[in-house]
């Protein structure tokens, strides 16, 4: 297999065999060769996928003695001979990752895109060294995992330089036809974020799809609505944890709580204190009795009044772009008093088994509160939220392509309540008029 050499281009080796054998194997091939002084820098860099590191490139280091970078530590310091865990790997480079501002003047910089993603930040200095003397060169990287984002600011000392680099556009490297243009100043990038951002204000908000169960334009299963206000709604859940298992909902059907607007979050978050006063005060649609054995121990009689109970509730917030997009609901589960105590640990529990960790939130004032600490920890990508009794909001980011299991809350929560039978709501299906009497004892 070809190696990397420390000038990074590849070298091959070449193995003869002797003549005559019996076997008739080929002893002659022919390779048409063509000196490296007389090929560009962009075919010197093109590395074959096969391409390893160099077998000479041996850690320094005396006999017995540890090489720099310590092999001990996590394997990185002779990469290929030390197995490095994944996730450990991830975390090391993502640490690497360069966030402090490029050096250089902005119109002695270049702008370079679709660059291959095996492409590092070594050979791009190898190949733009050509034009002239590099003041800095970063390429884009995931923060996360620390990959290539396919995209490099290269800045020269010289406009001359820039000048120069501007000629390798649509020049073939690492098989790719790269683009270079002039690198744009800080304020011209804000002014394109916010035209872009002016832009999909202006545009009118896409039909919601017709299959959505959420949308009440597409009068789904009305009869588990059990309140409506100007901007949400409350509906009875299909095959809820407990009877009085709810679910608060917006009208228009809008992806996440983060992106609601002001009026909207703002009725829901009242939906919410609501819900916690009234199943604090013993009420719901299905009160349970103070000394009940289980959660499930409800009684129906009207006006009846049970044991205090909590609020525990929780967003999955997922793109479901091959569904017509997710239209966000927060599911909303009564838990009695002794129980409810336990709520955090066995969420924290939980995440620790599928090896995350919360984001914690202090216990939000107000929606806007709420909506700037989602922003803050998950920018717009996707996210789980947990609402705690006291107000506490655990926040877990799931990055793009992270697995996530779609059943967390009602698993989670159907160990806290006792009752993990009824974990999946198929197996909590009622017949239409069951579902109208939990409707009508809720309202």
């Amino acid at each position: 297999e070809p190696y990397k050499n420390p000038k990074g281009h590849a070298t091959r080796l070449v193995a003869l065999a002797s003549v005559g054998n019996d076997r008739k194997e080929r002893w002659l091939h022919a390779l048409a060769l063509l000196p490296a002084s007389r090929q560009p820098p962009s075919a010197l860099q093109q590395l074959p996928p096969d391409t390893t590191r160099s077998p000479y490139d041996v850690p320094r280091g005396g006999p017995g003695e540890a090489p720099d970078g310590d092999l001990a530590d996590g394997g990185r310091g002779f990469a290929g001979v030390r197995w490095e865990e994944p996730r450990a790997k991830r975390a090391r480079v993502a640490s690497q990752v360069r966030t402090d501002p490029l050096k250089g003047d902005p119109d002695k910089t270049v702008f370079v895109r679709n660059l291959a993603f095996r492409a590092d930040e070594g050979a791009l200095a190898e190949f733009f060294a050509q034009c002239g003397e590099i003041v800095d060169l970063r390429l884009g990287r995931d923060v996360e995992s620390g990959r290539s984002r396919g995209f490099c600011h290269v800045a020269y000392s010289t406009a001359e330089a820039a000048e120069k680099a501007l000629a390798l556009h649509e020049t073939t490297f690492y098989g790719r036809d790269i683009v270079v243009q002039m690198a744009k100043s800080d304020e011209e990038r804000n002014a394109d974020r916010d035209r872009r951002r002016e832009e999909r204000r202006g545009r009118m908000p896409p039909p919601p799809p017709g299959g959505c169960w959420f949308c009440l334009s597409n009068e789904k299963d009305t009869h588990l609505v059990a309140s409506i206000a100007t901007e949400s709604f409350i509906a009875m859940d299909k095959g809820g944890v407990v009877p009085d298992h709810c679910q608060v909902v917006p009208v228009e059907h809008t992806p996440s709580f983060a992106a609601l607007s002001p009026s909207a979050a703002n009725e829901i978050w009242r939906y919410l204190g609501a819900i916690r006063a009234c199943l604090r005060a013993g009420g719901g649609g299905a009160p349970v009795p103070e000394n009940a054995a289980s959660p499930l121990d409800t009684t129906h009689a009207p006006g009846a009044r049970g044991g205090p109970r909590e609020l525990v509730a929780f967003e999955r917030h997922l793109a479901l772009r091959s569904k017509g997009g997710n239209h966000m609901h927060l599911n909303c589960v009564p838990v009695p008093a002794d129980r409810a105590r336990k709520a955090r640990k066995i969420f924290e529990q939980a995440a620790k088994r599928l090896g995350f960790e919360w984001e914690v939130v202090e216990a939000p004032e107000s929606a806007l509160d709420l909506q700037t600490a989602i922003a803050s920890h998950c920018g717009d990508g996707e996210y789980y939220a947990v609402h705690l009794p006291d107000g506490t909001v655990l926040l877990r980011k799931i990055g793009r392509g992270e697995p996530h299991w779609m059943s967390f809350g009602r698993e989670v929560l159907g160990h806290l309540l006792g009752c993990p039978e009824r974990t999946s709501w198929q197996n909590c299906m009622e017949t239409e008029e069951k579902e109208t009497e939990r409707a009508n004892a809720f309202k």
